[in-house]
């Protein structure tokens, strides 16, 4: 079973857009590509649903302004301004998501939102998807969300926040969320390069 790629926050506040500009998403497609290139973010082939999104600050208002992977994005090897969507604020008690693009945000935009509220140090969340680096994760008692809290929840959001509070660079595994890892940092390229050392540990 397959715990991904529906999206559970509310969908009243999306405002469809066209493409959008790539200043606002060239230098996370970057990282995006070599992700895909890894498996780390992708399509699962029997079920047809896609895994793995990715996020940067674009500024601070009162809220956290972010660029993320829209919603059933992973299956396609290279992304466009047609494919990524603007977070512009969000309730995460009410599970809430104002946002504007061609494509709704990720199912985990509301984690994404989470981390980027719980510490504003932080400017990169890259979410992936591997068997292996999930289990030795796990194995190695890695910074983890419990069993029972699926992906997309307040109570994912909650958990994922409380971890991230006091940290400015991490990665954590979703144990309700098969196969599921969250890198987080200051920056993209220390984001990615987290990612990237799991990788060459585990696989």
């Amino acid at each position: 079973m397959i715990d991904d790629g529906v999206i559970k926050y509310d969908r009243s506040n999306f405002t469809h857009t066209g493409p959008l500009d790539k200043s606002l998403w060239g230098d996370l497609e970057l990282w995006r590509e070599k992700l895909f290139e890894l498996n780390l973010i992708g399509e699962y082939p029997i079920e047809k649903v896609g895994f793995g999104n990715i996020s940067k600050i674009v500024e601070w208002q009162d809220q956290a302004h972010f660029i993320i992977t829209g919603t059933q994005t992973g299956k396609y090897s290279n992304l466009t301004g047609e494919h990524y969507t603007l977070v512009e604020g969000y309730n995460l008690a009410q599970m809430k998501l104002q946002q504007r693009g061609p494509l709704e945000a990720s199912s985990e935009a509301l984690t994404h939102a989470a981390v980027y509220e719980g510490n504003r140090n932080l400017n990169a969340v890259f979410h992936i998807h591997n068997t292996i680096i999930w289990e030795e994760m796990i194995k190695h008692q890695y910074d983890s969300t419990p069993k029972d809290v699926p992906y997309g929840t307040i109570q994912m959001a909650n958990c994922v926040g409380e971890i991230i509070k006091s940290k400015n660079a991490g990665l954590i595994v979703m144990k309700g969320h098969q196969d599921g890892v969250i890198a987080y940092a200051r920056e993209m390229d220390e984001c990615g390069q987290l990612i990237l050392d799991l990788a060459n540990k585990f696989l």
